[in-house]
């Protein structure tokens, strides 16, 4: 009876800590971002996010970027998030920037937005902790009309 309470217990300490590290993770992302992205599921990733806010501060700035929260710790995550604007197609706008770290990588920057169209283009690679590329994609976000 003492090894089944103690396999019991071990058990249920093991799905705390999963449950428990999943959902603070998750906490690091921002609330306002696109996360709903229709692709097959990643090996290292665990969350995306990112898009163009309609809303504004008050100066007037939108807010733009993207999140990304890998599964595991000592892997590196980086990504280069790139304001898009439509206009004909999309087309690339000046507004770019990167972060890379382990674990995950975000970017949230607010700029002023004239009207249009607009988009996030994210790349996300994923290196292990040796430097050896593990996974790649690129996403686009939903399109905001200010």
């Amino acid at each position: 009876m003492l090894k089944r309470i103690t396999f019991r217990g071990l058990s249920f300490l093991i799905i705390c800590i999963l449950l428990f590290s999943s959902i603070s993770s998750t906490a690091f992302a921002s609330d306002d971002w696109q996360s709903n992205f229709k692709l097959p599921k990643w090996t290292y990733i665990t969350y995306v996010g990112g898009g163009v806010l309609q809303e504004t501060d008050s100066s007037g700035r939108h807010k733009v970027g993207g999140d990304v929260i890998l599964r595991h710790y000592d892997n590196i995550a980086e990504l280069e998030a790139t304001v898009q604007r439509y206009n004909n197609g999309w087309h690339n706008t000046s507004y770019k920037w990167s972060d890379r770290d382990n674990a995950g990588a975000g970017v949230a920057e607010y700029i002023y937005l004239n009207t249009g169209t607009y988009r996030m283009r994210l790349v996300i690679k994923v290196y292990s902790p040796f430097g050896v590329l593990l996974e790649e994609t690129t996403l686009y976000t939903d399109e905001t009309i200010i």
